[in-house]
């Protein structure tokens, strides 16, 4: 069943072929650019609770800026979340510039 699993595409990828094992594989050993990318797209399109299989609240924490978040109020909610949680983002005055010069 891991094998299968392993192999099939995520349900939250769908514009990329690519398997389980690519999303853990990036995640883990991709560059930072694609690592964010990543990140973003589970962070916008995987359940909530399937998003702590691939991230850490640490994750989110730490890239958080670097993150090309779709909308502000999404950004927003992330951040109060985090904030909540006791995870706040580092605050930054320019999150464009974080994205570019990270």
């Amino acid at each position: 069943m891991r094998a299968e699993r392993a192999s099939a595409r995520p349900y939250f990828i769908w514009n990329a072929d690519l398997t389980e094992d690519d999303v853990r594989r990036i995640l883990a050993e991709g560059s930072d650019y694609s690592r964010v990318q990543m990140m973003s797209t589970i962070l916008h399109y995987a359940r909530f609770n399937d998003i702590w299989g691939y991230l850490s609240v640490r994750d989110v924490q730490k890239w958080f800026w670097q993150i090309p978040w779709r909308d502000p109020e999404l950004r927003d909610y992330w951040k109060w979340a985090l904030t909540l949680w006791g995870y706040p983002p580092d605050e930054c005055a320019d999150p464009v510039a974080a994205r570019l010069f990270a």
